[in-house]
């Protein structure tokens, strides 16, 4: 039997990983490949073990969709410079629970670290998912991804002593 757990910061409610890593599993078994639209289709009854982990009443469902919507419009709006590079208009800060446009974080240096720190955990975050398809991969495969760790390596040091 497979032991799941939920990865570090996941926000899952109403199940266990368990729960979830079996259901998952059943219904890749039984369709052959596991997407999104199926695994809303077989959690839809409402003695389905994966039900709870669903918001089924549809008013509030489409609120939460049209903020992620709206999460990725601001998040895709950027500026074109006059040299033709582009640069996001708008900086997701933790702190601040909000996004601002990028202009002010760079003038602002207690926001600037927050989108610095942000950043860096994005870079650790790519990093640990490297290793997992590591432990995954055959060897042919290992010498490709230990050159990208080796580089997101280099890139964290880098980060590191170059600290705002």
């Amino acid at each position: 039997m497979t032991n799941y757990v939920f990865r570090n910061g996941a926000r899952v409610s109403g199940i266990d990983a368990q729960t979830a890593g079996d259901e998952l599993a059943r219904i890749q078994d039984h369709h052959g490949e596991l997407t999104a639209p199926l695994v809303v289709d077989e959690a839809r009854p409402d003695d389905a073990a994966l039900h709870p982990a669903f918001e089924w009443d549809d008013e509030i469902a489409a609120e939460l969709h049209r903020q992620h919507q709206a999460r990725t419009l601001i998040r895709s709006v950027q500026i074109k410079q006059p040299d033709e590079t582009v640069v996001p208009a708008y900086l997701h800060i933790q702190s601040a629970c909000s996004y601002l446009p990028a202009a002010e974080v760079v003038r602002r240096i207690n926001l600037y670290e927050d989108a610095y720190r942000s950043a860096c955990a994005r870079i650790a975050e790519a990093e640990h998912s490297l290793k997992q398809l590591e432990r995954l991969a055959n060897q042919q495969n290992r010498t490709h991804i230990n050159e990208a760790i080796a580089t997101l390596d280099s890139v964290c040091i880098a980060l590191t002593q170059a600290q705002p």
